[in-house]
């Protein structure tokens, strides 16, 4: 057997499979709430969570490889001196605020989504995760109303913040065709389609921007969600709180060499 017919025949069992955990001794997450970023325009959902991760100083508890995840790996994005990769997707958890983080650092695989996401809701639902929490964009130019507020949610029939939202006033994502459609919010409107289809209680939260440095929009999004879900103190500054992934230091890459000037 060749080495390509090898590669062949283990890459069709692994494909085979659906998903697939590397988890941790400290993977139980009974009780905890989950928030997942959709890649959506901006990336402003995926920087949140590297915001919220950095800032609460969470712990990588399991690697996740699926079909439907295109396969990166990298450096540690919140330690430079680890020793340790990052791949495509990874959950962090937070014992002290009962939150977990489900980092997903590239697009799904269209064909695959809606299976991954299924297993991805059942697996979680059946360790006795709480609730779910999308975060996601949109594009600034689907705003039809300027002066309001460039924040929009939604929340699901069992979803435990509903009365909370209602009592700040915030605005709901007005549903199109009774389908909910976030125009360049990657796989969100899935994600809570299937949230649904199995009794998961969830919320979006999303933001209308525009591509480009989307940092501040990251800070927005956790302080919007602080709102919801208490993660920092209030007897301290909020931005005091909030520590800058190092891996933030080259979001746009290296500076252009000083010799072509």
């Amino acid at each position: 057997m060749t080495v390509l017919n090898r590669f062949c025949d283990i890459s069709a069992i692994i494909m085979s499979q659906k998903t697939l955990w590397k988890n941790t001794d400290e993977g139980n997450l009974e009780g905890y709430t989950l928030i997942i970023p959709s890649v959506a325009v901006g990336n402003v959902g995926q920087l949140a969570c590297d915001l919220l991760i950095s800032s609460l100083s969470m712990k990588r508890i399991s690697s996740i490889y699926s079909p439907a995840l295109i396969p990166v790996l990298g450096y540690d994005p919140y330690d430079l001196l680890s020793n340790n990769l990052s791949s495509c997707c990874e959950v962090y958890k937070c014992a002290a605020k009962n939150v977990a983080v489900m980092q997903v650092r590239a697009p799904l695989v269209y064909k695959y989504a809606r299976e991954f996401l299924e297993d991805l809701i059942v697996s979680y639902k059946g360790q006795g995760i709480r609730d779910v929490i999308i975060l996601t964009s949109s594009f600034a130019h689907e705003r039809k109303y300027i002066q309001t507020s460039p924040f929009r949610y939604l929340a699901s029939e069992l979803s435990i913040y509903k009365n909370k939202l209602l009592s700040k006033n915030w605005l709901e994502h007005e549903l199109i065709d009774g389908g909910v459609k976030i125009f360049g919010g990657g796989f969100a409107s899935l994600l809570f389609e299937v949230c649904k289809e199995n009794a998961m209680p969830c919320l979006i939260l999303y933001k209308y921007c525009s591509e480009g440095d989307n940092i501040p929009d990251a800070y927005d999004m956790v302080n919007s969600l602080t709102d919801v879900v208490p993660l920092f103190s209030e007897k301290k500054d909020f931005l005091d709180q909030l520590v800058k992934p190092v891996s933030w230091k080259l979001l746009f890459g290296r500076p252009a060499p000083s010799d072509i000037y």
